[in-house]
């Protein structure tokens, strides 16, 4: 069996530069991870989610853990991502994908923005 795949899903953006945070992240992600995490967008770049889900399932993979890079729980996280991940499972019945917590209100993200903050302040 597979090791389990992981890929890191973002909003995307029109601005190429923009997109490539994501990569950056995804990269630092897979050192802390040990493993490969493969960046996703939902729009304007791509992989999109699909594509990325089926690569890996076209490399053996039966279990994908996705995880939203997206702060709270707006349209896309509640809504957008669970209907094409419907869709999905129902063409891979076999495959095990797992949709992770978004970012949220986590005391990490609070001092994240501390940091910048101060920054800015201190600067």
């Amino acid at each position: 069996m597979k090791a389990t795949e992981i890929i890191l899903l973002g909003h995307g953006s029109r601005r190429a530069e923009a997109n490539q945070g994501l990569i950056v992240v995804a990269e630092k992600v897979s050192l802390l991870m040990g493993q490969t995490v493969t960046p996703a967008y939902m729009a304007h770049d791509h992989p999109s989610l699909p594509e990325a889900v089926e690569a890996k399932i076209k490399n053996g993979a039966l279990k994908i853990v996705i995880m939203p890079l997206f702060l709270f729980r707006g349209i896309h996280v509640s809504v957008d991502i669970h209907e094409e991940l419907r869709e999905i499972r129902a063409h891979h019945p076999n495959v095990e994908i797992v949709f992770t917590k978004e970012l949220g209100a986590d005391d990490g993200i609070a001092n994240l923005a501390a940091l910048r903050i101060k920054e800015a302040v201190n600067g």
